[in-house]
């Protein structure tokens, strides 16, 4: 036998390889996106000065820029497509910080407007994320979320105002994924789920009842970005008694205005 002719790969064999180089590739694709980020500081970059950075096409670059929005890493100018970092790398912040920060005041207004709980979130892959928490002061409110928790998207209802607002396509694969947790939340399932979506959709705003936490309803809101993506989401939330059909509209036309008013 010819000691240089090799032996047949196992079935497979190339393909593991494949799988197995594609992850540490893509995860050095979006090192390079994020030190682009990092060199340019608090100016920023337009996607085409990071896809220059990086070396990247512009359409691999807007799927890392979207994964960094999500997660809090990156922020994205209203009025212009500047990406930039929620912080410097390396620094021990939270990168949810800034969004706290610039929103923190809105959501005491709201409180205040109401008299009721108010939230803010954020998207953390396929569920919601709390970032901040403003307390009214009805004698009864809503505590049980709290900052940190997380859900899948779309069961409370600044979440579900955010899924609302996504592309159909996508907000459909995320309420696939968490089909099976949405069991654990009250009468809400996927169908549900769908109808809830469609319902915000045409009004313009989410109501949800009876799924986060039991006898309380909320009504959200998302923050869209210039793209008309959403970047965050506010809601308030109380219990049923004290969210009669005009008042959920009213409510929604108070985080509506005090948004446009911090804008």
């Amino acid at each position: 036998m010819n000691k240089n002719t090799a032996s047949p790969a196992a079935p497979g064999t190339n393909q593991a390889r494949d799988t197995d180089a594609a992850g540490p590739s893509t995860f050095r694709r979006g090192l390079r996106v994020l030190a682009a980020l990092q060199d340019a500081g608090p100016d920023g970059l337009h996607v085409t000065e990071v896809a220059r950075a990086a070396d990247m096409q512009r359409s691999t670059v807007y799927r890392f820029l979207d994964v960094l929005l999500e997660t809090g890493w990156a922020t994205r100018d209203a009025a212009a497509p500047r990406y930039r970092l929620a912080h410097p790398i390396g620094m021990t912040a939270d990168p949810h910080a800034a969004a706290v920060a610039r929103w923190a005041p809105a959501l005491r207004a709201i409180s205040d407007d109401t008299g009721d709980s108010a939230f803010l979130i954020c998207r953390a892959g396929n569920d919601s994320l709390c970032l901040h928490r403003e307390v009214g002061n009805y004698p009864v409110q809503v505590l049980a979320v709290t900052i940190g928790h997380r859900q899948p998207l779309g069961v409370g209802a600044a979440g579900l105002a955010y899924l609302a607002a996504l592309p159909p396509d996508e907000a459909n694969e995320i309420i696939a994924h968490n089909k099976n947790a949405l069991n654990a939340y009250g009468a809400m399932n996927g169908e549900r789920l769908h109808k809830l979506v469609e319902s915000a959709r045409d009004r313009g705003w989410a109501v949800v009842g009876n799924s986060a936490v039991p006898a309380v309803l909320g009504v959200g809101v998302a923050l869209l970005d210039s793209q008309g993506r959403p970047t965050f989401a506010l809601s308030v939330s109380s219990i049923l008694a004290r969210m009669p059909a005009a008042r959920q509209r009213q409510i929604a036309e108070s985080i509506v205005r005090r948004l446009k008013a911090d804008a």
